[in-house]
């Protein structure tokens, strides 16, 4: 582009579209885009009020009117949803809007930040609809399409659903808990993506980029919660992977918690071999990656 990008987050006040809105706003990238729009269905609040006197620029949208999001794209290069995966409503006006005769859009990130979905041998209603976002919205032609996996956050990677315990000390595993699993902080996805954005040129985009701020097994885990303190001495069982994986299909449940636990054990949520940050934060020199050592220290200290 001969110009500088507008860019758009949708879901901008959410969990992700904040860390990377923060990141945008940062000095050092801030004079590499023109605009950055917040859209949102509520602009009365107070995170709002304060990046609009950073010069932010907000829209509202409508849910239910597929021309309410064409109007928000308006003028719009760079579209990132966050949406959260429970507001699909919106994400189809929004997949309508984008390949609109009208829409302005180069580079989408639709809203994956997770786990690649597309490497599984089963169905899943919410990994289903992101297949499907993403196959509406590829029919635009001369639209750049950058799916974004990180893996699991970091922040949400220790607690029962995952089997760990760290209040009882009791930790079940899926297989022998010694498959490596990537980790990325919410607060680096947020740097990745923007870094992303305002280095890499809309005409040279990979399709895929893939993250990981930390690269730890189960059990390493479960060593770090016990030398911290955070846990009592560790209490590890293991269930077998092919029974878990097929009783968890069968029962055909909404929890991708479950999902992720054999996804963990087959060694699918590994991305040391296909690690692209280097390329947005080439050796740790804008940013240091958080480690799970470090988030489990800051569970110590609570």
């Amino acid at each position: 582009m001969s110009s500088l990008p507008v860019i758009a987050v949708a879901g901008g006040t959410g969990t992700l579209g904040k860390e990377l809105v923060s990141a945008l706003l940062d000095p050092q990238l801030r004079s590499k885009y023109k605009d950055i729009i917040i859209l949102t269905r509520d602009a009365n609040t107070p995170r709002l009020a304060e990046w609009i006197q950073r010069g932010v620029l907000v829209r509202k949208y409508a849910t239910e009117d597929v021309q309410s999001a064409v109007e928000a794209l308006s003028g719009v290069d760079v579209l990132v949803n966050t949406i959260a995966s429970r507001d699909d409503g919106f994400k189809s006006k929004l997949a309508a809007a984008i390949v609109s005769s009208s829409s302005s859009v180069k580079l989408y990130f639709p809203s994956e930040f997770g786990v690649d979905h597309y490497l599984h041998d089963f169905q899943h209603p919410e990994w289903d609809k992101k297949k499907a976002h993403f196959e509406a919205v590829a029919q635009r032609k001369n639209l750049k399409i950058c799916r974004v996996f990180p893996g699991l956050f970091l922040e949400h990677s220790v607690g029962p659903w995952y089997g760990l315990d760290p209040k009882t000390g009791k930790y079940e595993f899926v297989g022998t808990g010694d498959n490596p699993i990537s980790y990325t902080s919410i607060v680096d996805l947020g740097r990745a993506v923007a870094s992303a954005i305002t280095s890499i040129p809309i005409a040279d985009f990979p399709e895929n980029l893939y993250f990981s701020g930390d690269l730890v097994s189960l059990r390493e885990i479960t060593n770090m919660l016990s030398a911290s303190g955070v846990a009592p001495a560790a209490e590890i069982s293991s269930l077998e992977l092919p029974a878990f994986k097929a009783k968890t299909i069968a029962t055909h449940g909404l929890d991708p918690a479950w999902y992720l636990r054999f996804l963990m054990a087959e060694g699918k949520i590994d991305n040391a071999s296909r690690n692209d940050n280097e390329l947005v934060n080439p050796e740790e020199r804008f940013w240091k990656w958080k480690k799970m050592k470090e988030h489990i220290g800051t569970m110590a200290e609570k």
